[in-house]
């Protein structure tokens, strides 16, 4: 247990037994101040007799057992308090605390600046986390462009971990950045009663925030949960007034190259703001340990009061029983040598200046050309300084932008459309596509199409500009540019159906689609065809044709996950149209 923990939940069981503090304070300073009268009171006595009885000038000596005494019955009082800071563990208990992993699959997470990349890594430290993890459930929401609950909240980690694998962005059917509709899909664990009563902490694993992220996690998570609004929506009393306890693992390395920067201090900050703790994934388990001692300190500060709590004054006991040993006969005394002894048993800290000689090492510039460049890198170095002193990052792409060094522009912008434009005139349409969707808005989804039509990938984009067009309507530019890429499309389906040679009648089973035409794929003849639909009597006649079904039912977890997600998808978009 951390220190925050235990200053957290530091209270006394019994704090009445304080109030004996009060009275017994009292005739302390009372007796003290009694003898400081006496002490300076007058004396008739002669000064050679007065010299001949008193024996030395020991008050302070005197003052010794008095407050010795004083010390201990403190000490006897803070015992009867009964302070303690932890729980009774039960015996038949378990961490039962709900955890929900926010996971990012968007495109940005398949960079390499950590080994194998950011999603591979991610995963990694869930299945670290879920091994280390004394019991509790878990679930898994994925998000890219659309999120989706991947696996509800669970204690099986061997069907838990399969799927785990099988995540990829290939899979999702939306592409974008979009945490916050991630949010959604937890309120709906909440109405399905599976965090209810509970102590939840939501694990949100991400390499950077989308645009309107921010906003919508401040409002989730500081905004008071309307758990009774939600709990009507199902049978049974639902009342949930347990916070949700956020974490952020930052997956990215911004010390080696990337085309997608990783937000740290970005992430950092917001988990601050919203009162949750902030990691970096590190290349030991230090993160993972320190992630799952912030859940199990989440369910001891909001567990409830069914678990008597611990005494944890027996040894303040043992402090009380050496106190009264020195009280071992009439007229007591407390030998100085004692403490000295415990004086010099305790460790000195040698701040002694030590004998080594540092010494400064300066490089020589062996070429006037080096010298140049050394001088080139000051001047930009001060520049730097003068720019971050006077102008925020945003107004330094903005100078960029005017100067036409779009690279240095989309390095400086925050704004993911600002950066995803200063990409696309620099001519990088990977990284300007990678920033477009992060933005959910006409022109950003217009721009990702262009982007990713500037790099051949037509298929693609006119995936994105129909999206467009059903999403928004009145945007005629998406509609001109849908037209446009269409007809290369059917250019190049002719010109790959001339080339091809193969029977007239075609599978309804495409594989990955293609980049730049849908005429492309080599066709497969009728007699290399398995039936698509088969009736049950049919199944149950032929053995052989039920095993060749099965085979064609058991497909892969991504393709599972891919299909399920597509089809919700599609269910939100007709109930929202509708």
């Amino acid at each position: 247990m951390d220190i925050d923990t235990v200053l957290t939940q530091f209270h006394f069981i019994r704090p009445y037994w304080l109030l004996l503090i009060i009275p017994f304070a009292w005739q302390l300073v009372a007796h003290l101040g009694n003898r400081v009268a006496v002490k300076h009171r007058k004396l008739v006595l002669p000064k050679h007799l007065e010299k001949a009885l008193r024996i030395g000038d020991a008050s302070w000596r005197k003052r010794l057992p008095l407050l010795f005494w004083g010390f201990g019955f403190c000490i006897a009082i803070i015992i009867a308090a009964g302070p303690t800071w932890q729980r009774q563990a039960s015996p038949f208990g378990e961490d039962n605390a709900p955890l929900v992993i926010l996971l990012d699959v968007s495109e940005s997470m398949l960079q390499t600046d950590v080994q194998p990349s950011r999603l591979g890594r991610a995963k990694q430290k869930i299945s670290d986390l879920l091994a280390i993890r004394d019991g509790g459930n878990t679930a898994l929401i994925v998000y890219s462009g659309s999120a989706h609950i991947a696996m509800p909240l669970t204690k099986d980690n061997a069907v838990f971990l399969p799927l785990l694998e099988a995540i990829t962005p290939k899979i999702m059917p939306r592409k974008g950045k979009f945490a916050e509709y991630g949010l959604a899909e937890i309120d709906k664990l909440f109405v399905q009663g599976h965090i209810a009563d509970q102590s939840a902490t939501v694990l949100w694993i991400t390499d950077g925030i989308g645009n309107d992220s921010e906003k919508a996690f401040i409002d989730y998570f500081n905004r008071p949960k309307e758990r009774s609004e939600l709990g009507s929506q199902r049978e049974g009393n639902y009342a949930n007034e347990q916070p949700l306890q956020l974490i952020v693992l930052g997956s990215g390395n911004n010390k080696r190259h990337a085309d997608i920067k990783f937000q740290g201090d970005e992430l950092n900050s917001l988990a601050n703001h919203l009162g949750g703790s902030y990691q970096q994934i590190s290349v030991d388990n230090s993160d993972v340990e320190t992630i799952n001692r912030l859940i199990e300190r989440n369910v001891i500060i909001n567990s409830d009061s069914a678990e008597p709590w611990q005494e944890m004054s027996y040894p303040l006991v043992f402090i009380l029983v050496a106190v009264f040993l020195l009280w071992f006969r009439k007229g007591w005394t407390v030998q100085w040598c004692f403490v000295g002894m415990l004086i010099l048993t305790a460790p000195v800290q040698n701040v002694a200046a030590s004998d080594a000689v540092y010494t400064v090492e300066t490089a020589e510039m062996g070429t006037p050309m080096v010298g140049q460049q050394k001088l080139q890198q000051i001047k930009l170095a001060v520049s730097q300084f003068w720019f971050d002193a006077w102008l925020t990052p945003d107004q330094q792409g903005q100078r960029y932008l005017k100067k036409g060094a779009y690279s240095q522009a989309a390095q400086k912008f925050t704004q993911p459309y600002s950066k995803a434009s200063a990409f696309y005139m620099a001519e990088d349409f990977k990284s300007a596509y990678i920033y477009f969707i992060r933005v959910d808005s006409a022109e950003a989804l217009f721009g990702a199409a262009n982007a990713l039509a500037q790099q051949r990938e037509y298929i693609a984009a006119r995936q994105v500009y129909q999206q467009v067009v059903e999403k928004y309507p009145a945007f005629k530019p998406a509609q001109t540019n849908l037209s446009k890429i269409q007809k290369i499309i059917d250019d190049i389906n002719r010109q790959s159906e001339s080339q091809a040679n193969t029977e007239d009648e075609t599978s309804t089973e495409l594989g990955d689609e293609p980049q730049t035409g849908e005429g492309a794929d080599e066709k497969i003849s009728a007699q290399m065809l398995i039936k698509q639909t088969y009736t049950a009597e049919q199944l149950l006649a032929d053995d052989a044709l039920t095993q060749a079904w099965m085979k064609r039912v058991e497909g892969s977890p991504s393709r599972f996950m891919a299909t399920k997600f597509r089809t919700q998808l599609n269910q939100r978009q007709q109930s929202t149209s509708n």
